[in-house]
């Protein structure tokens, strides 16, 4: 089967690229012009959001392994996964990348991140998660829309 004809979601990019790339021009711009930083306490809070983004992935991954379905979204998804961390959140993968990236702009004590981090999670929603969201009710029909309706979008 050619890959234009896969079952996925198509998706507009990778996630960890959506929040990865923005994250790096941000920071990259902020020494550039040496914004002003955030208070030194900030670096202390960092730690926090890398532990819940890292632990928040981690149980995404096992939960999606051992329903047997792919974590890669140019995978096709062969299962509606309702345990660990998605009987909280359908979307705790792009959770913990969320986490990670306040994490890594507190551990950087910049704010410029942080500014731009709505747009993000807005070409999140619209470029990634609207798509399976989509892609999810047309292949499992009401078993999805039964999920969809018992578990928030994010939290």
């Amino acid at each position: 089967m050619s890959d234009d004809k896969k079952d996925v979601a198509g998706v507009i990019a990778f996630p960890p690229l959506i929040y990865g790339a923005p994250l790096a021009l941000a920071v990259a711009f902020d020494r550039l012009f040496n914004s002003k930083r955030l208070p030194v306490a900030a670096r202390f809070l960092s730690l926090g959001f890398f532990v819940a983004g890292a632990s928040t992935v981690a149980s995404a991954f096992v939960a999606l392994k051992r329903a047997g379905t792919y974590i890669d979204v140019n995978e096709e998804t062969t299962a509606i996964v309702e345990d660990g961390p998605y009987a909280y959140t359908r979307n705790p993968i792009c959770l913990g990348l969320t986490f990670g990236y306040i994490g890594v702009s507190l551990a950087a004590r910049t704010a410029l991140p942080l500014a731009i981090l709505p747009g993000v999670l807005w070409v999140m929603n619209a470029g990634v998660i609207e798509r399976e969201e989509r892609y999810l009710e047309r292949k499992f029909g009401k078993t999805y829309r039964a999920y969809r309706d018992r578990v928030p979008r994010w939290v």
